[in-house]
């Protein structure tokens, strides 16, 4: 019983240990890219998750369904570039979105893109990288 426990605290110790030891720039890309992945696939709930726990104490997860405008008109999204502050507290993150919109008098919708800028932030030594939203 006692091996056990030791052996679970040292495996949740090596994965609390990566966290720290992993590349900001590679994970707030897959945390930014997953994201996006999320609010295409109309996922809301997943991609709630990223964000900062003050946002979502002021804002609860029912006013954010309303508020995300996008869902059905987003068809693609890829991380281009991530920079991170000297400190490491602070992401920005580059995403191609591209939108597809139907316009009256064409028979297919017509598709643009736009590189949006995120800022993504880790509070602490254990805390994960949470999108903020301006």
């Amino acid at each position: 019983m006692i091996k056990n426990s030791l052996l679970l605290g040292l495996s949740s110790l090596i994965l609390v240990s990566c966290n720290f030891t992993a590349n900001p720039t590679s994970l707030v890309g897959d945390y930014a890219q997953t994201r996006w992945d999320a609010l295409i696939a109309g996922n809301l709930q997943k991609a709630y998750s990223f964000y900062t726990d003050t946002y979502k104490r002021t804002t609860p997860y029912e006013h954010f369904t309303h508020k995300v405008k996008g869902v059905g008109l987003w068809t693609k999204a890829k991380v281009l570039q991530v920079t991170c502050d000297k400190e490491q507290k602070s992401c920005e993150a580059e995403v191609n979105v591209t939108v597809a919109m139907r316009m009256r008098g064409l028979l297919e919708p017509t598709e643009t893109s736009m590189i949006i800028k995120e800022t993504w932030i880790k509070n602490g030594a254990f805390s994960d990288w949470r999108y903020v939203s301006r």
